[in-house]
C-alpha cells in the first residue's frame, strides 16, 4: 500500500471500518434490530426505544440514505410514516444472532440472589 495513496488511510477500504461506521451512531443498531421485527410506524419506535425525535430522524435519515430502511408514507389524516428494512437491513440479523450467541456464551446472568 502506498503511503501517498489517498485512499491508503480510507475508513471505507476496510469493511469492517465501514460497517461500524454505520452501526456505531447511538441507537442505530437498537432501531434496526426494531425493524427486524417488521415494519414500524415512527412513533412506534421512538416509543419502543425511548429515543427523541429529532435522533430518531436522523438515524432514519442515515440509514435511508445507506440503503437500509426504507420510508413509506401513508395517506391517512393525519399522514404516517412507516419504515421497514430493505433486503440490506435485514442482511444485518447475522449480526444480531451472532451478539445473542455471544451473551449466552459469555454474559453472566444477571445477580438474582441481589434482587429484592
Amino acid at each position: 500500500m502506498d503511503v501517498q495513496d489517498p485512499q491508503a488511510h480510507d475508513p471505507f477500504q476496510c469493511p469492517v471500518n465501514a460497517t461500524l461506521n454505520l452501526l456505531n451512531e447511538r441507537w442505530t443498531l437498537h432501531i434496526v434490530r426494531t425493524l427486524l421485527e417488521g415494519k414500524q410506524r415512527f412513533n412506534e419506535i421512538a416509543r419502543r426505544n425511548g429515543i427523541n425525535p429529532r435522533t430518531l430522524r436522523d438515524r432514519l435519515a442515515a440509514l435511508e440514505e445507506e440503503g437500509v430502511v426504507t420510508r413509506t408514507v401513508i395517506a391517512t389524516m393525519p399522514p404516517n410514516v412507516e419504515y421497514a428494512l430493505t433486503e440490506k437491513g435485514m442482511a444485518l440479523n447475522c449480526i444480531f444472532e451472532a451478539l445473542a450467541e455471544w451473551g449466552r456464551t459469555w454474559m453472566r446472568p444477571p445477580d438474582t440472589e441481589n434482587a429484592s
